[in-house]
């Protein structure tokens, strides 16, 4: 008989009639290389997710690259600047001007410390991806408020609350030579919530009609916003920018304005998945485990298969088919069982997250294909690996086992 007409009986042999013990051992063995395969792709699809959403929430408050005016000629001409600054990389896809304020709000005995932000022209992308319609700041009266600012302080759309910047048009002094504050009311035109708690009860988005009725002449803008086609390269456009303009600009990434954010997330990125890995050594072992149990099961039909003419090299084959399937098998249900908990999750924001603590309110999810190559290679990889030592052993048995009273 050939081998390639033996090899089919003998995966008969090997794979059918199992024993309770033994059918409980292999549904062990696949559970358990499913939970470890769906606990490492969704460890890697949340810090993926994590990187992702703090950085999309980050770029669309303050874009990839900050440039601080420190010059007062650049005010004078800022259209040449921001023609200049699009010009000066091809990465460059938009630059607009700002200008920010540090102001006081107050409603009902409620006051929270605030940064007003206008844009120059107004970016309808960032009030587009907030939910909020282009002409919603339009005018000298109206502001948006992020959710949390607005809950403390008690506000709805429509409501009028009080605004206090320090010195207005007139720079009016007290006799101990301290500005004036400048009280205007003020509209809440709508509430936005972006989900990124550090902006959301911070920043206030107005528009340049209220900064000029608030400051006046002293409404110069504050800096420039830029984004770019590539976030990766942020830093080197930045380095570039802050060479040909270092006297007149500030430049800093968007990484450089909110470093606790970015450090948290590169330092969860480490060890998380080596922990998380961990279970799929776990599993593997659970496979070892399972190929001992049908070796010894299975001892008298390999001993006879060895007498029918099956080769050493084909019982090793036997075994390494056997636990391949198992973490093939394995990896495909916990790719399933990730995916539906990612979607779920992406879909119905099933766990909710402290804002204050992991800066977003719920946990993000991304999932992206070489997730699934890493894990999927790690899975059958260490599933293979384990199979060594049960294949090695099946070899050692004896054909005259099928011929020893029991």
């Amino acid at each position: 008989m050939r081998r390639r007409q033996l090899f089919p009986i003998a995966q008969q042999f090997f794979y059918r009639r199992k024993s309770n013990f033994f059918s409980f051992t292999h549904t062990i063995a696949i559970g358990s290389v499913a939970l470890s395969s769906a606990a490492l792709l969704l460890a890697l699809s949340i810090l993926d997710g994590f990187d992702r959403e703090l950085q999309s929430k980050t770029t669309l408050f303050i874009g990839h690259i900050d440039a601080r005016i420190s010059a007062a000629d650049v005010q004078h001409k800022l259209q040449e600047w921001i023609d200049r600054l699009a010009r000066t990389s091809r990465s460059i896809v938009g630059v607009a001007a700002y200008t920010e304020i540090e102001a006081l709000l107050t409603n009902k005995g409620n006051v929270e410390a605030v940064l007003v932000h206008a844009d120059t022209p107004a970016v309808t992308d960032r009030l587009n991806a907030l939910g909020l319609y282009p002409g919603v700041i339009a005018r000298s009266s109206s502001i948006v408020l992020g959710r949390p600012l607005a809950e403390r302080l008690g506000v709805q759309p429509g409501d009028t609350i009080v605004i206090l910047v320090a010195g207005g048009p007139m720079v009016a002094t007290t006799l101990a030579g301290a500005p004036i504050p400048v009280v205007r009311r003020v509209v809440v035109e709508a509430i936005y919530e972006s989900g990124l708690r550090q902006f959301d009860e911070t920043i206030v988005l107005a528009g340049p009609m209220l900064i000029r009725a608030l400051l006046g002449d002293r409404s110069a803008p504050s800096g420039f916003t830029i984004w770019l086609d590539d976030a990766d390269r942020s830093r080197s456009i930045a380095q570039r920018l802050d060479s040909l303009y270092g006297n007149a600009l500030y430049v800093r990434t968007y990484k450089d304005l909110h470093p606790a954010m970015f450090t948290w997330i590169a330092l969860q990125k480490r060890p998380i998945p080596i922990i998380v890995g961990m279970l799929s050594i776990v599993a593997a072992f659970n496979i070892l485990t399972l190929l001992f149990v049908a070796i010894v099961e299975r001892r008298h039909a390999i001993a006879l298969l060895r007498i029918l003419g099956l080769d050493r090299s084909s019982v090793v084959l036997l075994v390494t088919s056997y636990g391949a399937w198992i973490g093939i098998i394995g990896f495909i249900a916990g790719l399933v069982i990730g995916l539906a908990a990612g979607y779920a999750q992406q879909t119905f924001g099933v766990v909710r997250l402290d804002a204050e603590i992991y800066f977003l309110n719920r946990l993000p999810v991304h999932f992206a294909l070489w997730h699934v190559l890493v894990v999927g290679g790690v899975t059958i990889g260490l599933s293979l690996l384990v199979t060594m030592l049960p294949g090695y052993a099946a070899t050692r048995i004896s054909p005259l086992t099928i011929l020893r009273i029991k």
